[in-house]
Parts: structure tokens; sequence; C-alpha cells
């Protein structure tokens, strides 16, 4: 949008003509055009951002085919415009697939890399660390981190420019260390000539250069792993395949790891009211965590309800609402509690802890932990109980802090991780687990919940679908009056009936069609 906004900040009122800025070239004129278009529907907020991802895959393709065309064959308006024309139409694909690489597209970030690698390789400066460090987070097997339509964007360009200059820093440390290791009697050894290199006994005068500038860390960042160095150098077929905790995590040890900013309150708790609206001193309650907080932090809490009640759904759609990405972690029949914080490197089925693997998959250090039926995991200390295994972790202020990983043998700081758990009863949750996430007792839906509950179920049976709303519309009145036998209470009888509605609607047009 910022290039945009200085090429072309407005429609002009008799269209896109091609002009000096564009070289005269009237296909890039309306490449901008359809990138303006895309510019002015998400200021608008008027369209679906998947949608909207094809289109900028589009808009990718045909620059890049158009830039390809354009450097085999210039066009005939002289080299100063067919060189704009180029660098416009280059410029236009690269700021594509920086949008679509922050969405997680594997295949923009390589293509950024390759450019990078190129500009190195003509001896541009600042290329390189981003090159190094694209590699690096290409190669790592968990991936860049999944996105969603409304999550904030993949910090995969700023956190691939700080693995390679930390790459680079290291590997200049080791030419450094290896420098000031040679003797003179290696420097004579050397010296095959006869001619002796002795070092002068004067200082040699120091040779001031400019340093270059280093990318400030993220305004809310956290540095979740510290130093890895003390843990075995991984082979290079290690760290290909990430089969070594220090090769896994490595890439963004020390690395500052953004987290999200706090939200308004206010407009948390309006979008939940509006689609939980029994639940509104629920709501309250974690909008009031908001108030001043310096990052999305929620506090810790149990909520405790029936069977199909919507606590876990209301759960992610909270998380959703403060910008957190999201782990599931569902605690039903989990006998292996223990396994939470991780496993020890010493054994090959070695793992990093839950919230570990989300900050690891995100590339953020804040992010939202739901502990699904809490009260079912199992009772034994065999493997470590679930419930007991918890407790550092809820010490935001303390023991949160420092977590001692058992794969990587290092505390780490995971304060940014925010918990929800839930659960049908308290029977079978441990009381030191209720101290630190109290219990909130979950409310029934109502009868008179019916058109936004019901609402909300066909939304998710789109989204499972993939059904765009012209093709499965809203609830109409008499659909309405059809789901009337829900009195409130468990969501699941009411996600029957309405999956029943549109099996209904089916039917009918099947019938419509003969």
């Amino acid at each position: 949008m910022a290039y945009l906004a200085v090429l072309c900040p407005g429609r002009p009122p008799d269209g896109w003509a091609p002009d000096e800025q564009v070289g005269y070239d009237a296909v890039l004129a309306g490449l901008l055009a359809s990138a303006c278009a895309i510019r002015d529907g998400l200021k608008a907020s008027t369209c679906d951002l998947a949608v909207v991802r094809t289109q900028v895959e589009t808009l990718r393709a045909e620059a890049a085919s158009y830039a390809a065309k354009l450097d085999a064959h210039p066009t005939d308006f002289g080299d100063d415009f067919a060189e704009r024309a180029i660098t416009g139409t280059v410029r236009l694909a690269q700021i594509a697939d920086v949008c679509l690489a922050t969405c997680g597209d594997r295949a923009a970030l390589k293509r950024l890399a390759k450019a990078a690698e190129t500009c190195t390789a003509l001896y541009a400066s600042g290329y390189m660390p981003f090159f190094v460090g694209a590699r690096q987070l290409l190669a790592m097997p968990e991936g860049l981190g999944e996105w969603c339509p409304g999550r904030p964007p993949i910090p995969v360009l700023g956190t691939a420019l700080q693995i390679g200059r930390n790459a680079l820093a290291r590997h200049e440390d080791k030419a450094g260390d290896g420098k000031a290791r040679s003797t003179h009697a290696e420097a004579t050894d050397d010296d095959r000539a006869g001619l002796s290199r002795h070092s002068s006994s004067a200082p040699e005068p120091k040779q001031v250069t400019a340093e270059p500038a280093r990318e400030a860390a993220p305004a809310l960042s956290l540095r979740v792993f510290p130093s890895l160095q003390h843990l075995p150098l991984p082979s290079q077929m290690s760290r290909d395949r990430g089969d070594s905790p220090r090769a896994l995590c490595e890439p963004i040890a020390e690395v500052p790891l953004p987290l999200t900013p706090a939200p308004d309150p206010a407009a948390v708790a309006s979008m939940l009211n509006a689609a939980f609206p029994w639940a509104r001193e629920v709501t309250e309650q974690y909008a009031g965590d908001l108030v001043g907080a310096p990052f999305a932090m929620l506090k810790p809490r149990t909520l405790v309800g029936g069977a199909g009640e919507g606590k876990t759904s209301y759960a992610r759609a909270l998380l959703r609402a403060v910008g957190l990405p999201e782990v599931l972690y569902s605690a039903a029949g989990v006998m292996d509690g223990g396994n939470f914080a991780g496993a020890s490197r010493t054994w090959s089925t070695w793992r990093l802890s839950v919230p570990a693997q989300g900050v690891l998959r995100f590339r953020m250090a804040s992010l939202g932990c739901v502990i699904d039926e809490a009260e079912k995991a199992g009772p034994s200390r065999r493997w470590g109980r679930l419930d007991e295994t918890l407790l550092p972790f809820l010490e935001r202020g303390s023991t949160a802090k420092a977590i001692f990983d058992p794969a990587l043998e290092v505390p780490l700081d995971l304060s940014g991780v925010s918990y929800i758990l839930t659960a049908n009863t308290r029977d079978g949750v441990s009381g030191p687990l209720l101290d630190r996430a109290p219990p909130v007792q979950w409310p029934m839906s109502r009868r008179e919940d019916l058109p936004v509950v019901a609402a909300a179920i066909l939304d998710e049976l789109r989204r499972e679908r993939g059904l765009d709303e012209a093709w499965c519309p809203p609830l109409d009145g008499d659909e309405l009056d059809a789901l009337s036998a829900w009195r409130g209470g468990s969501l699941r009888p009411l996600r029957r009936m309405v999956e029943a509605v549109v099996a209904a609607r089916e039917v009918f047009a099947r019938q419509m069609a003969h």
C-alpha cells in the first residue's frame, strides 16, 4: 500500500493512461490499476481475504511474465523509458511476493531469496543477510508458520533478516577467532620465499569504518529462545532435516520475536457479545485483562460448564478477537501429561514443550493455548499429571519467564503465552491448578439466542464445506421456526438441526431441477 500510495495515490478521473512515470507502458499501467483495485477493496473491508490472496497471486504472475517479456524485448520508447517499465513491473511482482510471503507462501519467499541472491552476486550491498536468513528459514521443516484471515501478517521478512544477521555475525566471530589463533611461527613457515613477516611493535592505525545499520527489534518483542551454543553442533544433514534440538531452534535463538499489540478492549467485547450474547459477564472479565496491558495477554481461567455449551468455540473466538495465534490441546484421555512440558533430548523421541512448539510454528512470542477438557486428563503420576505439569506455565510473572525445556536444556521465556482451560466439572481438576486458573462458570445459551447461534453454526458449515454465502444464504423465518424446538443449553443438538435444514435445501433443489 505504501508503494502504491507514492506511485498512484488515487484513481485518475480519466482512467489509467500510461504516462512518463511508467515508461509509457500500457500493460504496466493496467497492472497498477489492478493493484490499486485490490488496495481499495482492502481499505474498504468489502472483500474476501481468500479471494484477495488469489488476486495478488494472479497479479504477481502477470507482472513477472511481463517483466521477463520486457527484458527480452524492450519497448520502443528509448532506453530510459524501457528501464522504467521493467523496473516498475519487477518491483510490483516483488511487492506481491512480499504480501504472499507474509501469508506463509513458501514459493514467494523462495523467489525473494533468489532475487536477493542475484543482487548479492552483483555486489549490491545489504542483500546478503536476507538471502542467508531466508534460505535457513526455508530449510526449517516446520515451515514459515500458519496464517489465517484476520490475524497479523507472519513476520517472515524480519525473521529472515535477523536469522541472516545472526548467522553472518557467528561466521565473522569464528573467522576472527581463527585469525587470533594464528602464531608468528605459522606465519614464518608460510613464507616460502624466505621473507619473514614480523609484526611491527608499533600499533597499526585503525581504519574507521561505518557499521552497517542493524534493523531495530520490533517495538513489542520478546527473546523466547536463548543461545544454544551449549548443545552439540549439528551436522549439515541434521540442519537440513531439523532432527536435532539445536538444528530445529537455532535460527530463532536470541532473536526477538514479535508480541501481538493489545487490542481495544471495547472492540473485543463488542465482537464477542455479538457472537455469544449469553456470555457477557465472562467477556467482561477477559476484556478487563486488556485494559492497560503491555501486549495482548489474557489471565488464565478455567471455563466450567456443561457439555456442548460452546466453551471451546468461545475460547477460540476470543483468541481470534484478541489477535493471538491459537494452539488447541485436547487433554481428554492424556495419560502422559508430563510431555506437555517436552521430552528430554537424551531420548530419540525428544520434543519441545507444547507452548514452545507454538512459538516455533507461528514465529510469535505471544499466542493462546486452549487446554480443552482439562478434567479428563489421566490421574496417574507415572508419566506425569497434566494438571501438575501446567502449574509453572500459568505463573506469567515468575516461573513462566524461565520454563526449563528438556529438549533444549535451557530455560525459555514463555511469559507471552496465554492459557484458557475448559472443563465440564471441577471434579478431577486439582486445587493448585484452579488456584492458578480460577474457575469461571460458563452460562448456558438461551432460547432467545437461537438466531445468533444458528447463524454462527451455519457460517461454520459454510467454511467446512467451502460454500459462499450466495450458495448457502442465511436462514429465513420458516427455517428458524423449524429450529424452535431447541430450548437452549447444548449447541450440538442445534447443530444437527441446522445440518438437517441445509440438507433439506439440497434435496429441494434437486427436486426442482427435475
